[in-house]
């Protein structure tokens, strides 16, 4: 699978496994249809019905695709 180029705080977030600030990314509050993949490498990971408003700041999901998550 080919590797894709992150951006600085792509690479912070997903390899140094920082955080973005609280209540800050484009992702928190949205809801659509879909399904999240990776950044990096563009597998599958959660099920936008299994997102949920958790109120902490960073999207939260109560399950993710079975294999996806370790």
């Amino acid at each position: 699978m080919k590797k894709r180029k992150l951006t600085v705080l792509e690479k912070r977030v997903i390899i140094e496994k920082g955080t973005e600030p609280l209540f800050s990314g484009k992702y928190e509050n949205f809801f659509e249809e879909g399904i999240y993949v990776c950044r990096q490498y563009g597998e599958l990971l959660y099920r936008s019905k299994s997102k949920f408003k958790s109120g902490c700041g960073w999207p939260s999901f109560n399950d993710e695709i079975p294999g996806a998550v370790t």
